[in-house]
């Protein structure tokens, strides 16, 4: 939940500098992410899930912090150390909180618990910071964008692997998944097509500038929501991305095979993509028991809830959801899937089981 970064070029190579602090760095922007329930919620599942295998008693590291919502999450798994990186002003509201903590009773989770650096993983001076406690057993972030890499963060999370992960540790989220779909929507293309420079505007008429308005218009992404019913055939195979082994140069130059077959007749408006993400811990060294398989169930239904429910008990408010079942020792594998088919939170875990996938998520088409 962290800002974007501006890339340049310093001869041939591509060096980062942190955005000036804009909306992305501001409180109410930050509420209004931690306020998507879908992700946030996925995150705590993911993160108070796996407590027993990748967070309990062991140093975590939240890249790109944001708010620091991951790092307090984290505490509350019972993270003996947890270091909130963050480059923005953000690390300073982050340093409010933890203050507060350690000084009164408000928060006691996090007291002496949560460390604050702020600066960006690519600081050497920042990498020090980061090694005073030395190598960590966990690293948490979000890093996503629109089509998963936008925004570049992921790559910053594979750099902190590299450079602060223990051997065998754990990494939330562990692997991203992008799907392409064939989709028909006149209503969209057509309200595409039609933006602004087709009209006279205050006396002048613009239609000159309709055709170039429209190449540049349909050169770039539309964002937002898209229904099912739009899809023209089932998804193609995800180009998938691990992110315990893939490097840094997979993600700068990679190919997509677009191979599909149409399920029923009409005109093709474009490509519909999504994401999914998995958090899973480092993999067991042995498989579950049975004790293991029910404390999943127990994750995937709670007694008298729906699946997509889980979270909050009767009377709860979504965003202050009551305590959780006892994590599985191995851990659980939780997706967050943002396809048209998917949002609700469900888990399969140490019984190998695929997720559940159910109602609909926003993404880009």
């Amino acid at each position: 939940m962290a800002p974007s970064e501006d890339v340049t070029m310093d001869g041939k190579n591509e060096v980062k500098k942190p955005v000036e602090d804009g909306e992305n760095n501001s409180l109410q922007n930050q509420a209004n992410m931690i306020g998507d329930v879908s992700r946030t919620g996925t995150y705590r599942k993911a993160i108070l899930g796996n407590a027993a295998a990748a967070i309990r008693d062991k140093v975590v590291l939240d890249v790109g912090a944001g708010s620091g919502i991951l790092s307090y999450m984290a505490a509350q798994a019972g993270a003996k150390a947890v270091v909130a990186l963050e480059a923005s002003s953000m690390a300073e509201k982050i340093q409010i909180l933890v203050d507060q903590a350690n000084k009164d009773e408000t928060n006691p989770h996090l007291r002496n618990r949560v460390r604050v650096v702020k600066g960006m993983v690519e600081d050497k001076k920042v990498q020090e910071d980061v090694m005073k406690t030395g190598k960590v057993d966990t690293i948490i972030s979000e890093p996503i964008g629109v089509m998963l890499l936008h925004e570049r963060m992921v790559e910053t999370f594979l750099l902190a692997r590299d450079l602060f992960l223990k051997p065998g540790g754990s990494i939330l989220p562990s692997a991203g998944h992008i799907f392409f779909c064939p989709f028909s929507d006149e209503g969209l293309f057509n309200e595409t097509e039609q933006k602004f420079f087709n009209q006279t505007l205050f006396g002048t008429d613009f239609t000159a500038l309709y055709e170039p308005a429209r190449t540049e218009v349909f050169a770039q992404p539309v964002v937002g929501i898209f229904p099912p019913t739009s899809l023209m055939s089932a998804p193609m195979a995800p180009k998938t991305f691990d992110f315990y082994t893939c490097k840094l140069d997979d993600l700068l130059d990679f190919e997509i095979p677009i191979e599909f077959i149409a399920s029923r007749t009409a005109v093709m408006h474009g490509l519909a993509s999504w994401f999914d993400l998995d958090f899973e811990p480092s993999p067991p060294n042995q498989p579950a028991d049975e004790t293991e398989e029910e404390l999943v169930r127990q994750w995937d239904y709670p007694v008298g809830q729906a699946s997509a429910n889980w979270l909050w008990m009767p009377g709860e408010l979504p965003l202050n959801p009551g305590p959780t079942p006892e994590p599985p020792r191995k851990g659980l594998k939780v997706t967050l899937s943002t396809g048209p088919n998917a949002g609700a939170l469900a888990a399969s875990g140490a019984a190998g089981r695929e997720p559940e996938r159910k109602g609909r998520r926003l993404d880009q088409v």
